[in-house]
């Protein structure tokens, strides 16, 4: 019998199963691929690494990564600039995150698991998950075809956008607005900076929507577009077949980005992921939580995914250690949990959609570098709305980006 059972080994799945583990609990931890693996969501927040700290892991993370020390926001449309230093954050416990090829990322959290202790199994896939009232069944299938089953006093959903709890209870639904499609690729020899701004993420704007430009450490940089509907049709009318002549055709109207790559080399063939924004009903029942990208998943404006996932596992393993430890494992037990989790999530729903709306731009663009209005979107920029949320500076922002987001300000 183990305490907790997991199924999937991401970083909200690794960072539960080491948070657990210092809590002294016994954790299966079961993965389906075997890492590392192509993955993407590669720029960090600062307030990620706060949970690398508390894991010790934050010495592996800043011997292998590029520090990125703000986000850069450029609009090719009428050149407009903007850079956001989070060391002007209104609480910077960390003045910079990492730019991290989510391969490497992912295994080395992972791999921390293990050396602390948790019983990691990749190649299995978890095949069904049954409440017998005192403890949960979790049904299983290895590569080889074997079967087996796993008794667990909790489980833990940690299946990524397979979101395997929500998808069998049909609880997803699609973030109204958010309906975008990314096309992306790695380069090598692209343009960059030099000294504290090499590890900057750019977000650049263009007329069919924005880039995100990433740095690794290794001389690898991540492009990647996010791009409507509308604009997609448009190119397709024409003549763009392929998620390759998308993204050249991206590529060709950014003249940033385009300066950016013109000494570089493509690495491989653009990929494209569409309609990646949903909302998950249900993330606690009597003796399960859902995590990570299980619960829901926010596009990618903000760099969110990784962050929110790495909070919430860790976060999940402090409550669930505790509701192990009352014997208190009914939904209710989790509310609190449940709100933290949501608050934060809306917060930044309510900031990608006002972006999109247009109505963040004036002040992204703001000119006053110290106004209160900057450092709160510095303070989004680095993370900061799990522990916020009843701070001064958030308690403003949150109303002023759902009005923002839904037109009405």
């Amino acid at each position: 019998m183990f305490d907790v059972v997991i199924a999937g080994g991401g970083p909200s799945g690794s960072v539960c199963a080491a948070r657990l583990r210092q809590h002294g609990r016994r954790v299966l931890l079961l993965e389906r691929e075997h890492f590392p693996r192509f993955h993407l969501g590669e720029s960090l927040l600062p307030q990620s690494l706060t949970i690398l700290e508390t894991l010790g892991a934050l010495d592996k993370a800043r011997a292998r990564f590029i520090e990125k020390h703000a986000a850069r926001f450029t609009d090719d449309r009428d050149g407009r600039f903007a850079r956001f230093a989070f060391e002007n954050a209104f609480s910077p416990t960390f003045i910079h995150a990492f730019q991290v090829p989510r391969d490497e990322f992912d295994k080395m959290l992972l791999d921390h698991a293990k050396e602390l202790g948790a019983d990691v199994r990749e190649g299995v896939s978890v095949t069904g998950v049954r409440n017998l009232g005192d403890h949960m069944v979790v049904e299983t299938k290895d590569e080889h075809g074997v079967v087996h089953a796993f008794d667990g006093r909790f489980f833990i959903d940690a299946t990524g956008r397979d979101a395997m709890l929500a998808h069998e209870a049909r609880t997803t639904s699609k973030i109204e607005r958010l309906d975008k499609t990314s096309v992306f690729a790695h380069w090598k020899n692209v343009e960059r900076r030099e000294g504290v701004e090499e590890g900057d993420i750019d977000i650049v704007i263009f007329r069919g929507g924005w880039f995100w430009v990433i740095p690794f450490k290794d001389g690898r940089t991540s492009i990647g577009a996010v791009v409507s509907s509308e604009w997609i049709k448009e190119a397709r009318g024409n003549g763009a077949k392929s998620s390759e002549d998308l993204y050249a055709r991206a590529i060709d109207e950014s003249p940033t980005v385009k300066r950016f790559v013109s000494r570089g080399d493509q690495l491989w063939p653009a990929r494209a992921t569409a309609d990646f924004s949903y909302r998950v009903q249900t993330i606690a029942g009597d003796r399960w939580l859902a995590i990570g990208d299980a619960a829901g998943f926010i596009d990618p404006l903000f760099s969110t995914g990784a962050h929110i996932a790495m909070h919430a596992g860790l976060s999940s393993a402090n409550a669930v250690s505790t509701a192990l430890e009352t014997g208190k494992l009914a939904k209710e037990a989790f509310d609190p949990w449940v709100s933290e989790i949501r608050a934060g999530c809306e917060t930044f729903i309510s900031a990608v959609q006002a972006f999109y709306s247009a109505r963040l731009l004036d002040y992204l663009f703001e000119a006053n570098p110290r106004s209160v209005l900057r450092r709160s979107i510095t303070s989004l920029l680095a993370g900061d709305v799990f522990h916020s949320q009843n701070e001064r500076w958030m308690r403003d922002a949150r109303p002023r980006l759902a009005a923002l987001a839904s037109d009405q300000a």
